[in-house]
């Protein structure tokens, strides 16, 4: 398995589960801050998901995993300055920025490994 999918991989199980975690913290807040927290575990079970897939080897989860964290960093970076400023969107947003160069660096390693 090629390095940089494991790490995607792995950093997709934990900001799955601390996605998911993060409601036990924020889930009675008010209620713009619940549904962030809501929308934002939605996307935790996703990661998860795409991050078991990974490690499986699958090659759309590449994709899924350039993709979606690609659009979870732009949330989370709204959600920390419009919303609620807290410690789950920093930590996050910066597994976002390792997760979606690993994803493309490997899609690449796929490319060049089938020509």
């Amino acid at each position: 398995m090629n390095r940089y999918r494991l790490v995607a991989g792995t950093l997709l199980l934990l900001s799955g589960v601390t996605h998911v975690v993060q409601l036990a913290f924020y889930g009675h807040q008010a209620h713009t801050q619940v549904v962030a927290t809501v929308v934002a575990s939605g996307f935790g079970i996703a990661y998860f998901l795409i991050g078991l897939f990974l490690l499986r080897k699958s090659n759309w989860a590449l994709w899924a995993g350039a993709v979606l964290p690609s659009i979870g960093a732009v949330l989370g970076m709204c959600r920390f300055i419009f919303v609620h400023p807290n410690p789950f969107s920093v930590f996050h947003v910066a597994l976002d920025f390792i997760i979606v160069p690993c994803c493309v660096l490997s899609i690449k390693h796929v490319r060049n490994a089938t020509r």
